[in-house]
């Protein structure tokens, strides 16, 4: 169980191994890709066993996704390999603490919601959303058995960026050097690794670092993992399967509760990249940053998690 008096910082100290910055940057990467390859080379027999099938041919594009997203789950192993193993420390210690475990994803998973939904919110609120009327995939409550089926790869997914970048990087680099680097670097490199993605632009950029940023905050308040990953996971299922935009400039064709369509000024609402690629993105997160820092201030953090 952790405390305020023993921060994952501490914890990032009693490694056998503790990386110089190069080296750990290099190893968030072998952990990302590496691991996405690892996944391909054990997942690919039964791709090509299944790939003629009718059922594949019908729904290539949801199963490609579904696969994407499962993919990032062998870069978590990675990790738990390089801190088990190499590090020689719990895997609990990168801040996986079992108490209230979920109790803390719940409550992060509803403020990632809440934060989405304010943003949409104020798009609509302005003229810049309007609700597709000719969509390209399934809508509505009938959706609700297959996005919840890509809830579980959202969650695979986000709570992977969060162990690579907060969990690990960002506090291995604060026990070598001092939190605020680690913070500073990890929220860098983890919007630098969507530099690649379709349509980004300036704007996304600093937002994804903004995010990073409060993420990484969050973990440093609070010494938990698990408020972040549901954050995180819930940002992303968000855009994509309840509002029905695409995710960080990808698109998600497998159906969503809703489906609007952002018009207008894409400096405003983020165009094809999704709203996280917006100045109404930009606002909430300097707001919720801003916020966080407000409670720290407050005492909310001493002692034991709010969250």
């Amino acid at each position: 169980m952790f405390t305020r008096n023993v921060s994952l910082v501490d914890e990032a100290r009693k490694s056998k191994k503790l990386p110089n910055i190069i080296w750990a940057v290099i190893l968030l990467l072998i952990f990302m890709y590496g691991g996405n390859l690892i996944g391909q080379l054990i997942l690919l027999p039964f791709l090509l066993a299944f790939n003629n099938s009718e059922f594949f041919i019908l729904n290539q594009e949801p199963i490609l996704l579904m696969i994407s997203l499962v993919l990032f789950a062998f870069s978590s192993l990675l990790v738990f390999f390089r801190v088990k193993v190499i590090e020689k420390r719990k895997i609990s210690s990168i801040g996986f603490a079992k108490d209230s475990w979920i109790k803390k994803y719940l409550i992060g998973f509803l403020i990632g919601i809440i934060m989405m939904g304010i943003i949409v919110l104020i798009l609509y609120g302005f003229g810049y959303i309007t609700i597709d009327k000719n969509p390209i995939q399934p809508v509505g409550l009938s959706t609700l058995p297959v996005i919840l089926i890509f809830l579980v790869g959202w969650i695979i997914q986000g709570g992977t960026e969060e162990i690579l970048t907060r969990g690990w990087l960002m506090n291995v680099l604060g026990a070598r050097y001092n939190i605020t680097l680690g913070l500073i670097v990890s929220s860098l490199l983890f919007s630098f690794m969507h530099l690649l993605n379709p349509n980004v632009n300036y704007i996304a950029v600093i937002n994804i670092a903004l995010v990073g940023l409060f993420y990484g905050l969050c973990v440093i308040k609070t010494n938990d993992l698990w408020a972040v990953c549901g954050m995180h996971s819930a940002w992303n299922f968000a855009q994509g399967n309840l509002f029905g935009f695409e995710v960080s400039g990808n698109n998600v064709p497998v159906g969503s509760l809703m489906d609007f369509k952002l018009i207008g000024s894409d400096f405003v609402t983020g165009g094809v990249f999704g709203p996280e690629a917006g100045i109404v993105s930009t606002i909430i997160l300097v707001a919720s940053i801003l916020i966080l820092l407000f409670l720290d201030k407050k005492g909310c953090f001493k002692k034991s998690s709010i969250l």
